[in-house]
């Protein structure tokens, strides 16, 4: 039962956190890594650590705490437990903390160590998590990170976790609508007069749509729906 418990209480937090119940899988976990932290578990305290930071939960309190360049609090295990840790993944799960620092490519070189390790559906967070911070900071380097979240995402069985929601723009239904047709390369002319509207307002509507996503133009347009849960381009809800 020593060996299994880690795997069981960890269990037990991911059924909370599916039913709904977040802060009761956020007080298990936190307690949890306290344990494990206590038990010499330091393997096993890095898998639950990173539960938390997948529950958009980095800076909950666990243990001792350190206070990251940007100012945010954040559990001292992952510096150390990481170098004390056993097996081929524990390399990626440093490059988690970088969230907090805003250090998208930090992230996205997790978001590739996980994918190598053909463990798509967590390099897929990570890769959500830097191409947030792209999106905030405008970056001309957001459509490359949308191919590489949308490939992730095509791994995977059409998965939505905490943290791919969390990355996911809020567009309305008409923005999906004309985003969707001028993905697929339909004219602005086109487009509105399928949705029965004036092409001046389809470009409005366009406009709208590549500040949220975080493109230049049409020809990302594609690939910045795929990024997206539901990564056929139609609307996840």
């Amino acid at each position: 039962m020593a060996v299994l418990y880690p795997w069981l209480e960890q269990a037990r937090a991911a059924v909370l956190a599916a039913t709904g119940d977040l802060p009761g899988a956020v007080k298990h976990l936190t307690e949890l890594a306290d344990r494990l932290r206590e038990d010499g578990f330091a393997g096993h305290e890095v898998h639950v650590l990173h539960d938390l930071v997948r529950l958009d939960q980095f800076a909950a309190p666990t243990g001792p705490t350190c206070t990251t360049a940007a100012g945010a609090r954040s559990p001292s295990g992952w510096p150390s437990s990481p170098s004390r840790s056993t097996g081929r993944c524990h390399r990626c799960w440093p490059g988690t903390p970088g969230a907090v620092d805003g250090c998208a490519t930090d992230l996205l070189a997790v978001a590739d160590d996980f994918a190598a390790l053909d463990l798509p559906v967590f390099g897929a967070e990570a890769a959500a998590m830097a191409l947030r911070q792209l999106r905030r900071e405008r970056s001309a380097t957001a459509g490359a990170a949308h191919e590489r979240l949308g490939a992730l995402l095509g791994r995977c069985d059409q998965v939505h976790t905490p943290l791919l929601r969390l990355g996911r723009p809020a567009l309305t239904e008409r923005e999906w609508q004309v985003a969707r047709l001028a993905a697929d390369g339909v004219t602005s002319r086109a487009i509105a007069q399928r949705l029965y509207l004036s092409s001046r307002t389809v470009e409005n509507h366009l406009q709208r749509i590549y500040g949220k996503l975080g493109v230049a133009g049409r020809a990302e347009l594609g690939a910045a729906l795929r990024s997206m849960p539901g990564h056929d381009g139609t609307d996840p809800d």
